[in-house]
């Protein structure tokens, strides 16, 4: 019962299957579009020998052809062998295409060598005559006993594009292997270029080949690119470049005309599965190139080595900062050459700027497989010690190997808004006076009793005061034993609270002294220990001038220190500085032990100097 019911349900969903492809395939055969009729002529080689046929075809796309066509042209054999047929639907940014394309095939074997010419060839479709282009064959002598067979071993060429160049010049070279194209073949490894004098960037993956005509033989066609830059100016020999591939060659197709009993033909025993592998090694001729010196005569000062032709911009952000903060500078050099030896710009005018050591990127365009063309971006942080209203200017110089000359180029500096000073150098705090005793003031004599007339009126009996009573004299006397009581209570209880800077010295003090103990570590990295190091002289400048130990740079420091001592500690903040603000980012690597000692016994030495810290 169940088994009949599942029988049924698939029997019907099966149905409703058919049907909806039914539907689909007929709103696809309404909304496909058929393709237009056109005609071409090809030949399966242009160029063969005596007695060897190839294959004259004509494609007629669209719609087949009438009747089947007429192909004559004289000294040679032509033979109809067939038609095949191929269906396919194009899909694109259109709508669908319904393409079917029809293919008539002729073989054609020639007794004598020369070049023949297939004349265009009227096809006929749907009534309407179509013309074929005109084909060109190239036939070549062959000796009765010499075997017509495809050649394993293909051509290598180098190809540069100019044979004098210049040291640090980097210009594309390209290998070209061309190889018979009835041969299968694959390679087995990238290709090598050897010579000495030069560098070389590895190569990408080639394309895959293309069918050319070399030589008169149809060859598949393949490029390995890469790019070279010269070291040494002389004569530099490039190459020869080697590549290495596997082939099999189709087995050997005898001269002359085929036997009407060969039932299976030579091109049978062509096939690849009957074919001979074997490992092919292809050598080019080399490649001479005149490499010329730079230049000695109008070289620029800060010309790093760049050569090629180049475009330079920056900007930076933000454009308001204060005194010792930072601004980012994007330093960005666009073109084409050795992006390799593109260093960072110089700053036109460092006076009142520090600036640290730059992260760089390179982006190459997208058209470009071997990255001669890019952009190559350096980020810099730059740092204003006075007033400034603009960014800084920077300078990049190479050297443009079309015109023979250097090129400087200067960045136009955008506005910038520097608020602040350059902070002074701190002051040792003062040394507190002993305090005297101040002698207590002498008591105003008592104003002389009333002697006049009406004094007399005022002193006999006592009498009715009108003073309000908050302004009574027992009053505030009254209200005095309440608050004096609330004064003690706070005096009581503020002695009971420990002094704030009190605190805060001796918290200062235990953070010194666990930090250089801490220092005296051996495995502490190298960027913890400069920012200890950096953090126990704010700790110490702090502590001897009652200033925030936050706000303490190099400058204040050195103020209070010997040449020595300022020395080191000038080297602390610069390298701490370096690897906050250098593009790289905090470098891992660990400083010398010598260097460490010396440092420490600066630290020590400073606090020495300043025992209340």
């Amino acid at each position: 019962m169940t088994t009949h019911f599942s029988n049924a349900m698939w029997r019907g969903s099966r149905g409703w299957l058919t049907t909806l492809l039914l539907a689909v395939f007929l709103m696809l055969s309404v909304a496909v579009q058929a393709a237009e009729v056109s005609v071409k002529a090809s030949l399966s080689r242009t160029v063969t020998v005596i007695g060897e046929p190839v294959q004259f075809q004509i494609k007629v796309t669209g719609k087949p052809a009438t009747d089947i066509p007429d192909v004559i042209v004289d000294g040679l054999e032509i033979r109809y062998v067939g038609a095949s047929k191929q269906q396919s639907i194009q899909f694109g940014s259109g709508p669908m295409r319904n393409e079917s394309s029809t293919t008539y095939a002729y073989d054609v074997t020639a007794d004598k060598n020369g070049t023949y010419t297939f004349p265009a060839v009227t096809v006929e479709v749907d009534g309407k005559p179509y013309l074929t282009q005109p084909v060109k064959l190239t036939v070549q002598a062959s000796s009765a006993d010499d075997a017509v067979r495809p050649k394993a071993q293909g051509l290598v060429e180098i190809v540069v594009p100019k044979t004098t160049v210049y040291v640090g010049e980097t210009i594309p070279v390209e290998l070209h292997l061309y190889v018979d194209a009835r041969v299968h073949w694959q390679p087995v490894a990238m290709p090598e270029i050897s010579g000495e004098g030069f560098t070389k960037q590895k190569m990408p993956e080639p394309r895959r080949p293309e069918t050319v005509t070399k030589n008169g033989l149809e060859c598949d066609h393949m490029v390995f690119k890469t790019a070279i830059t010269p070291g040494k100016a002389g004569k530099l020999s490039l190459g020869p470049g080697e590549v290495i591939y596997n082939a099999q060659v189709p087995r050997a197709r005898k001269s002359g005309p085929r036997s009407p009993f060969d039932i299976f033909g030579d091109d049978f025993f062509g096939e690849p599965m009957f074919a001979q592998t074997q490992q092919v090694k292809v050598k080019s001729q080399p490649v001479e190139l005149t490499v010329k010196p730079l230049p000695a005569t109008g070289k620029p000062r800060d010309f790093s080595g760049a050569v090629g032709k180049f475009s330079f911009s920056a900007d930076g952000s933000p454009a308001v900062v204060k005194v010792g903060d930072p601004v980012t500078m994007k330093l960005r050099i666009s073109g084409r050459g050795n992006f390799d030896r593109v260093e960072a710009p110089a700053l036109q005018n460092p006076a009142g700027w520090r600036s640290y050591p730059p992260s760089s990127e390179f982006k190459k365009d997208d058209s470009d497989e071997l990255g001669l063309s890019g952009t190559k971006t350096f980020a810099m942080a730059v740092i204003p010690e006075e007033k400034k209203t603009q960014m800084p200017a920077f300078t990049f110089s190479y050297f443009d190997p079309e015109t023979e000359k250097y090129v400087s180029l200067a960045s136009d500096p955008a506005p910038l808004q520097v608020d602040g000073a350059k902070p002074a150098a701190a002051t040792p705090r003062p040394t507190p006076v002993t305090a005297t005793a101040t002698p207590e003031p002498t008591p105003a004599k008592a104003a002389p009793a009333a002697t006049d007339i009406l004094g007399p009126l005022y002193e006999p009996g006592p009498r009715k005061s009108f003073t309000p009573l908050y302004a009574r004299r027992e009053f505030l006397l009254a209200q005095s034993v309440p608050a004096a009581a609330l004064c003690l209570l706070l005096a009581y209880r503020l002695r009971r609270r420990p002094d704030a800077a009190a605190a805060r010295t001796a918290a200062l003090r235990r953070e010194k002294a666990a930090l250089l103990a801490k220092l005296r570590t051996a495995q502490m990295p190298h960027p913890e220990f400069l920012e200890g190091a950096a953090r126990v002289v704010q700790i110490t400048t702090a502590l001897a001038t009652g200033t925030d130990a936050a706000g303490v740079d190099a400058t204040a420091a050195r103020a209070l220190a010997d040449a020595d001592t300022a020395e080191i500690i000038e080297e602390v903040f610069n390298a701490r500085a370096e690897l906050l603000f250098a593009g790289g980012g905090r470098d891992e690597r660990r400083g010398s032990t010598d260097d460490r000692a010396r440092v420490l016994a600066a630290l020590e030495k400073f606090g020495r100097n300043h025992a209340q810290s």
